[in-house]
C-alpha cells in the first residue's frame, strides 16, 4: 500500500509498505518514483592562493565540480542542510569577518539574509528544520551567541554556556544540538547540549581539542582529528552522555578539516597536515576506515561541508 506524503519539503513523496518494511520514494514530474539520493557537498576553504569559492559534489566514490559559491571567497565558515538545501554561514574572506548567509539548492546559489554579528570559526547544525549557528570570533572578540535560522529569518536565542569559544564543532542527535570543544586561550573539552531554547552541560570529552570536525551517524556523534596540546588523529563516539574512543583517523594526521554523513557513513574531507593542504577523503563506517577518491584540486583546509538529498 502507499500514500502521498510531504517528505523533507518535497511534495508528492510516496511511502510504500512491503512486508512491514517502509520504503520511501520521491515522485518525479513524469510520474516515476525514485529513491532520494544523498550526496556530500564541500564549500570554500583555504588553498594555495588563499580563500576559495569552490563547491564540489561527492557521490561516493565520484567527485564533480559544481557552480562556485557567490562572492566573496571564504574559508572558516559553517554549513548545515535544511530540508533539501545547504546553507553556508559567515566565514573569513582574507581576514574580513563575514555576515553572509547563502543558500545552495544544487546547482543554484541564492544570497539570503545576513547573520549578525559577522564571524568566522563558528559552527552550525540543523534541529527540526531550522539552522542553529554557534559561537565563533571576529578579531579579538570571541562569542557565545546562538542564533536560529528559519529560512529566511534570524532569531537570537539563549547564549551558549561559558566559556565563549571559537574553532568548535557541533552535530545534531535526536533533535538536540551538541556543541563540542573549541578554543578560548587554550583547547576546550566542553560538551553542551542544546534543546531549543535550553542549554545543559554534559560530560566533557577527552582530550580537549579545537580545529576538528564532527558529524552524526545513526544517532551518535563522532569527532574526528583536530588539535589539542598536540595534533590529533583521534576518533571519538558520543552516545549521550557516554564517550567511547574509536579507531583513529587514517594517516596523515590533520586538522582544519570538514565532514558530513551520507547514507549512514561519515566522510572527512581535506584539512592540513602541518605541511600540506590535503585532498584526502576518507570514509568512516563505524568502526572501519576506508580511503576514498581524493577531492578535486587544489588541496584545502578551513572548508565546510554538508550532505543534501536530491
Amino acid at each position: 500500500m502507499g500514500w502521498n506524503h510531504n517528505f523533507m519539503g518535497v511534495a508528492n513523496a510516496n511511502i510504500g509498505e512491503i512486508d512491514g518494511l517502509e520504503l520511501l520514494f520521491i515522485k518525479s514530474v513524469n510520474g516515476v518514483y525514485t529513491n532520494p539520493t544523498e550526496k556530500g557537498y564541500i564549500y570554500g576553504g583555504y588553498g594555495p592562493s588563499g580563500c576559495m569559492s569552490d563547491c564540489d559534489e561527492f557521490d561516493p566514490n565520484t567527485w564533480t565540480s559544481k557552480t562556485s559559491m557567490p562572492s566573496p571567497v571564504r574559508s572558516d565558515a559553517a554549513a548545515s542542510t535544511i530540508l533539501t538545501k545547504g546553507y553556508i554561514y559567515g566565514g573569513n574572506s582574507e581576514w574580513s569577518c563575514l555576515p553572509d548567509c547563502d543558500e545552495y539548492a544544487p546547482d543554484t546559489w541564492t544570497n539570503r539574509t545576513n547573520l549578525s554579528p559577522g564571524r568566522m570559526g563558528l559552527s552550525a547544525s540543523t534541529i527540526s528544520d531550522k539552522g542553529y549557528v554557534y559561537a565563533g570570533y571576529c578579531s579579538s572578540n570571541i562569542y557565545q551567541d546562538c542564533d536560529e535560522y528559519d529560512p529566511d529569518s534570524w532569531t537570537s536565542k539563549t547564549d551558549m554556556p561559558s566559556p565563549a569559544r571559537r574553532s568548535l564543532s557541533s552535530s545534531t542527535i535526536s533533535d538536540k544540538g551538541y556543541v563540542y570543544g573549541g578554543y578560548n586561550g587554550g583547547a576546550l573539552a566542553d560538551c553542551d547540549e542544546y534543546d531549543p531554547d535550553s542549554w545543559t552541560s554534559k560530560t566533557s570529552m577527552s582530550p580537549a581539542r579545537h580545529w576538528f570536525t564532527a558529524t552524526t551517524i545513526n544517532d551518535k556523534g563522532y569527532l574526528f582529528s583536530g588539535r589539542g596540546s598536540v595534533w590529533l588523529s583521534d576518533c571519538d563516539e558520543y552516545n549521550p552522555d557516554t564517550w567511547t574512543a574509536k579507531t583513529n583517523v587514517p594517516s596523515p594526521i590533520r586538522n582544519y578539516l570538514a565532514s558530513s554523513t551520507i547514507d549512514d557513513k561519515g566522510y572527512i574531507y581535506g584539512g592540513d597536515d602541518n605541511s600540506n593542504r590535503l585532498q584526502d577523503c576518507d570514509e568512516y563506517d563505524p568502526d572501519t576506515w576506508t580511503a576514498k577518491s581524493n577531492m578535486p584540486s587544489p588541496g584545502r583546509s578551513y572548508l565546510s561541508a554538508s550532505s543534501i538529498s536530491t
